[in-house]
């Protein structure tokens, strides 16, 4: 009986151990992978933000083309999986409406990566419904991607 609790102990700590490698905790170093990532999803907004459709679909299409880190679990092979499909489905946009709702996907895990690290700043804009017009960037100078031309400086910075 002993034998089989510790057993279920070691089991659930190298689980967690697994969890806690693949995880990112708020400024907590980045892989190679998430600091790619961080590069490729920059691209795409500057380009939704310059309203340049071409460009975010090519970016975008760089990014699904990319390999990702191993998933430690379900969830996370999951949200590996949702965005990979966001970044596809970007990447053959027919309009920078249908754009930016796919990079709402991509910007989850952007805005996750980025939290509590310097050099990247995190923002929401107000007119994108339910709190999903978060994203990030690397300079403080407000370039919306959600707007566009039309309001490049609509946004409010999130603080950590």
């Amino acid at each position: 009986m002993i034998t089989k609790a510790i057993r279920s102990l070691a089991s659930v700590t190298l689980g967690l151990f697994a969890l806690t490698a693949f995880a990112h905790e708020a400024g907590g170093p980045l892989t190679d992978f998430q600091k790619n990532y961080l590069k490729q999803y920059e691209s795409i907004r500057a380009a939704l933000a310059a309203d340049d459709l071409a460009a975010a679909k090519k970016a975008a299409s760089t990014l699904a083309a990319t390999p990702t880190e191993k998933a430690a679990n379900d969830a996370e092979a999951k949200r590996i999986a949702n965005r990979t499909s966001a970044a596809k489905k970007l990447s053959g946009a027919d309009s920078l409406s249908a754009a930016r709702e796919e990079f709402k996907i991509l910007s989850r895990t952007a805005v996750h990566l980025a939290e509590g690290q310097k050099g990247y700043y995190r923002y929401l804009c107000p007119h994108v419904p339910n709190d999903q017009g978060k994203w990030v960037q690397t300079n403080k100078d407000i370039s919306n991607p959600y707007e566009g031309k039309a309001m490049p400086k609509c946004g409010k910075e999130l603080t950590d």
